[in-house]
């Protein structure tokens, strides 16, 4: 697997929440993607790209956010929330086939990592960029050429 190394400027995004432990981030994402395409355009003018982002994992309850980037997070739609990413440095792999090998994927990329001595920040928040190779709640998660990028926010 190619893992590179990338730094990316401050994001501002705006999107949908979900919280709860693993099962309940696993059954409910579909519905929270379909939501927010549904919505998208209440943000205005988009790159394209959108944003899964795992906020935080406290007590087994998971934070995560839907989201695409903004240029104001002052104006939001209801019901949506803003984030503000730092700019940093991350660890970037991407997945490609088929979504129920994306543990694979993970797994083998922190494996990869590893070796090159990268030292993930558990802290950080981990982004799954999207863009026209896969589109959750849109694609046939079954696609051998489905793809996303995956940043790992480094130490």
């Amino acid at each position: 697997m190619h893992i590179s190394t990338l730094t990316l400027p401050e994001m501002k995004l705006a999107g949908l929440p979900l919280a709860g432990p693993q099962s309940v981030l696993e059954a409910d994402l579909p519905d929270i993607w379909s939501t927010f395409i549904e919505r998208e355009s209440e943000l205005g003018e988009s790159s394209g790209l959108r944003y899964g982002v795992r906020l935080q994992e406290k007590e087994g309850v998971h934070l995560a956010c839907v989201a695409a980037e903004v240029a104001d997070l002052n104006h939001l739609p209801p019901g949506m929330i803003g984030i503000r990413i730092p700019a940093r440095r991350y660890a970037m792999l991407t997945h490609r086939g088929p979504m129920a090998r994306v543990e694979a994927s993970y797994l083998t990329g922190f494996a990869a990592m590893e070796q090159l001595g990268m030292v993930p920040d558990e802290e950080g928040w981990r982004i799954e960029r999207y863009d026209r190779r896969y589109t959750p709640s849109l694609d046939d998660g079954n696609r051998p050429d489905n793809a996303y990028d995956i940043l790992i926010p480094l130490l």
